[in-house]
């Protein structure tokens, strides 16, 4: 019948998007100068972390509260970053209450600052909370994003498409800033993207600068994903932190599958694919954090640029096709990131 052929049709052109991608990340060049990370114990890691400061941007949940866990665990002091004080109490509780305090466990300390990359104004003052506080981290971990709702597109008030002004803008403003309330040789986890091969003729300029809204989720997805990286091969391009090359040591990393409910709510076909591939390949956030964790305070990580590890723990490099492509928009990119940061001084009171 005419029907059964239609609803093929429609679920092999909603799915197609999500295939594509995931062909590619299967093909994305190995690095072998990094290699296969190991997973550290808790006892290991408290080797590198314990009585130092983490700063976990959007650690109340997924990626981020499982790394806070496993540093906490480890003996580091954490301090996590979320939009909201309930999300805060709620967070630190289940990390308090995950974690044993007999050896080889010996908890840190953790606490909460309430803030939010959602917009210029609200990451200006989160930058300048920070920079404020007598504390200096050692180590960052930014995980902070909000997943792309095509279907009722939401723009901040920068009238930029959110998850773009999240994974992109606000990172952007966090990293250039980090100088103020970042220790020299300060390591700093990225996580959003990790070199893959991805599909870049979806990126889209006029997404990304807000000229159009978001008209299919995997061009959103695809578009501050290669946003961000860009932006960060900017920063070792134009910021003389990290172009310094001995000041700050940066890896992105890919979240992988969490068994969360942080994706749903992308319509009928995406969550029963997502349900099923999490139920195959999905980790928990505590597996996630440990696997992050050892990553961050790895010995195999370029000391002199930017890393890329995947999400089983594998160094990755762009190929020479996504190479060029991000060479080609990086200037592009930056100037719009350079004006608006410009824009940021109005809300600073520095």
């Amino acid at each position: 019948p005419s029907w059964k052929v239609f609803i093929a049709i429609g679920i092999a052109i909603s799915i197609r998007p999500l295939v594509t991608t995931l062909i590619w990340l299967k093909h994305a060049p190995a690095d072998d100068f990094i290699g296969k990370i190991p997973l550290l114990s808790t006892e290991d890691l408290m080797t590198h972390v314990k009585g130092k400061n983490a700063l976990l941007i959007g650690g109340t949940r997924g990626v981020g509260m499982g790394t806070a866990l496993a540093l906490y665990r480890a003996g580091a002091h954490v301090t996590i970053v979320g939009r909201s004080d309930h999300s805060g109490a709620k967070a630190i509780a289940s990390i308090q209450q995950l974690s044993p305090s007999t050896p080889p466990s010996t908890p840190g300390t953790i606490n909460f600052v309430q803030g939010d990359i959602g917009t210029i104004c609200t990451t200006m003052k989160l930058i300048e909370q920070l920079s404020a506080s007598p504390k200096s981290y050692d180590f960052a971990v930014v995980s902070a994003a909000t997943f792309p709702d095509w279907t009722k597109p939401l723009q901040n008030d920068d009238g930029l498409d959110k998850s773009f002004a999240i994974a992109v803008v606000g990172r952007f403003l966090v990293y250039r800033n980090a100088h103020l309330f970042m220790n020299r040789h300060a390591r700093i986890v990225n996580v959003l993207a990790a070199g893959e091969k991805l599909p870049i003729d979806l990126f889209d300029r006029e997404i990304a600068s807000g000229e159009r809204d978001v008209t299919g989720l995997f061009e959103a997805m695809i578009t501050f994903a290669i946003g961000n990286e860009i932006m960060m091969d900017g920063l070792y391009t134009h910021d003389d932190h990290f172009a310094s090359k001995d000041y700050f040591t940066m890896v992105s990393t890919h979240p992988g599958l969490l068994k969360t409910d942080l994706h749903r709510g992308q319509g009928f076909l995406f969550d029963m694919l997502e349900t099923a591939m999490v139920s195959i390949a999905g980790t928990t956030e505590e597996e996630v954090g440990v696997l992050q964790s050892s990553i961050l305070v790895s010995k195999q990580l370029h000391l002199n640029g930017l890393s890329f590890v995947d999400s089983f723990g594998y160094g990755r490099v762009h190929d020479v096709k996504t190479k060029s492509f991000i060479e080609e928009n990086s200037s592009w990119l930056w100037k719009m990131l350079s004006k608006l940061e410009k824009s940021s001084a109005q809300f600073s009171s520095w």
